[in-house]
């Protein structure tokens, strides 16, 4: 699904990668070890192509869905940790506030059909909701914690509901940066259990 053909990429004189070649299958599991500062972090950049390759090329297959958790907590906004992790696009998040916010309001309707649950269902929405709520759980959040804004979590939390967002998401290629840095003990051994049955690629 990715290849990596003679990539060189050099920073102020010092060749991070050299001729590199890498061919990443579907369900391949691949780690990068080195020290920090190895170059790590900016291969991910360059195959999400935030940066470009002194030489080289890399190229995808069609349609691959590819999902990177980087090492530094992305912004928050107003969501909650749930609504973080199922955040699949701005679009379900919309229609989440909006279906749940009718459905709270009109108990014993579960059956109701307007644009709005029709697509949300079509989206896979309370499967969705389910999904992220056991992932959530997996990486040690409470459910007290489910529907508090994400903003007044630690960045270790935060970072680990994103984590939660795409596990969700199931991207084809999972890249991973550091990914265990803020998870505990109980979390660690749920997530590498999680990792063994991932369907789709891994590269961390």
């Amino acid at each position: 699904m990715l290849t990596i053909s003679g990539l060189t990429k050099a920073f102020g004189g010092r060749t991070l990668f050299a001729d590199v070649s890498l061919q990443v299958n579907r369900q391949d599991r691949i780690g990068l070890v080195g020290p920090n500062g190895a170059g790590k972090t900016t291969l991910f950049s360059l195959i999400l192509r935030n940066e470009s390759p002194d030489d080289g090329e890399i190229t995808f297959e069609r349609n691959v869905a590819v999902g990177y958790l980087p090492q530094e907590t992305a912004a928050v906004g107003d969501e909650t940790v749930l609504e973080l992790a199922s955040a699949i696009s701005p679009e379900f998040v919309r229609l989440r506030r909006q279906v749940l916010a009718w459905d709270a309001g009109h108990p014993g309707e579960a059956d109701f059909h307007d644009n709005a649950h029709d697509r949300f269902n079509e989206l896979g929405g309370y499967q969705l909701d389910a999904r992220a709520k056991k992932i959530l759980a997996g990486l040690s959040f409470r459910e007290s914690d489910f529907n508090r804004p994400a903003r007044e979590m630690s960045g270790g939390w935060v970072m680990r509901a994103h984590l939660a967002r795409l596990l969700v998401q199931e991207p084809d290629l999972l890249m991973l940066d550091e990914p265990t840095n803020h998870l505990d003990l109980e979390a660690l051994l749920w997530f590498q259990e999680y990792l063994r049955n991932y369907p789709g690629a891994i590269l961390m």
